[in-house]
């Protein structure tokens, strides 16, 4: 649940790992075949046109590619940099009374909604260990409540409860905010899925 772009950060990574597979397989086929090391080296006279004596043409081609990829690599750093920070955060209601006109503002932290929120659902026979978070989510915050049910324990029962507790909530903050509920699914290990609303 943080704000990087999860497209951006796996194509960075594919070309990454691309490129470090063919770097790879070049210097083991370099090492090993005499005819890779005779091609790498007729290949590697192509950096020749990157030195000071080489014909203006050729310098000109040779560095307009090597600036382009300059220029590629910082714009996908630059994206993937800009899309970093979301995540946990502090707190969950920060306001400054602005809108009521009232002088004053109010901030709660996000301890303290955890600590209710796991006090509360804690104490449902039905839950055997939870996790409660609070996350950026566009602009806004969100908490996500991961649930470890004990054995036969019903989900729409833990669901239900779950619902009644975030609702006081609500009431309490006045103001509705994004809940995801993960119901996990079995022992550590186990490979049935989880359930999430």
């Amino acid at each position: 649940m943080n704000a990087t772009n999860r497209v951006v950060g796996r194509t960075a990574l594919v070309l990454v790992g691309l490129a470090l597979l063919v770097l790879g397989v070049g210097a083991i086929l370099v090492q090993t075949l005499p005819w890779a090391a005779t091609a790498w080296h007729e290949r590697a006279g192509v950096l020749d046109a990157l030195g000071a004596d080489a014909p203006r043409e050729t310098s000109v081609t040779a560095w307009t590619w090597v600036l382009g990829g300059a220029v590629v690599l910082g714009v996908l750093a630059i994206v993937v940099l800009s899309t970093l920070g979301g995540g946990r955060v502090g707190t969950v209601v920060e306001d400054d009374g602005s809108a009521g006109g009232v002088a004053g503002s109010v901030r709660i932290d996000a301890a303290a909604v955890q600590h209710a929120l796991s006090s509360a659902i804690g104490a449902m026979p039905q839950v055997g260990s939870l996790a409660v978070d609070v996350f950026r989510v566009r602009g806004g915050r969100a908490i996500r409540i991961r649930v470890r049910p004990r054995r036969g324990a019903s989900p729409r029962d833990i669901t239900t409860g779950v619902e009644d507790i975030v609702a006081d909530l609500d009431a309490l903050l006045g103001d509705r905010l994004p809940v995801l509920l993960e119901i996990a699914r079995g022992g550590a290990g186990s490979r049935r899925t989880d359930r999430v609303h």
